[in-house]
């Protein structure tokens, strides 16, 4: 006999719930693959549709940085050709000579307020007792000499 013929009513319906449960169970993973499927490709379909052609900054606007980096360029060289020529036009001039001279008429009075601090210096060991107007006359010859390195500074300065 087979096996049908064996089985009671009672085991034929647990069977059979089982193989349902089981198709239940595959039908729902299926769905569920099916509406992500689904809902993924919808995704991508929206974002096609959405995206723009254009990129987000036109290209014209880098066009026209690009054309205003040329022209900066361009007025950079025309000023550097400028300055070079006003280098030699100012190392020509009179100026440039008036200033050389002031620089050497101030080393030259470095030179003579050193030389009379050392002679002060010299005349105060002679004579005792001075070393009060030795201490007030060179603090006065040292802002002096301090002044002129200065001036000297500023002339040469200007120069460059």
């Amino acid at each position: 006999m087979s096996e049908e013929e064996t089985l009671t009513e009672e085991q034929r319906i647990t069977a059979l719930e089982g193989k349902v449960g089981k198709n239940r169970l595959v039908i729902i993973i299926v769905v569920l693959i099916l509406v992500i499927i689904l809902s993924v490709s919808t995704t991508v379909l929206i974002l096609k549709i959405m995206r723009a052609e254009e990129p987000p900054v036109p290209i014209s606007s880098f066009e026209a940085q690009k054309k205003l980096v040329e022209e900066l360029s361009d007025q950079l060289k025309q000023q550097k050709v400028q300055i070079e020529h006003l280098k030699f036009t100012y190392e020509k001039s009179d100026v440039a000579a008036f200033q050389k001279n002031l620089i050497a008429q101030e080393k030259s009075y470095q030179e003579f307020l050193a030389t009379l601090k050392v002679g002060m210096f010299d005349i105060a060991k002679m004579v005792q007792g001075s070393r009060t107007w030795l201490e007030i006359y060179t603090e006065r010859l040292e802002d002096a000499q301090d002044a002129s390195i200065k001036r000297e500074e500023e002339l040469k300065l200007l120069g460059q």
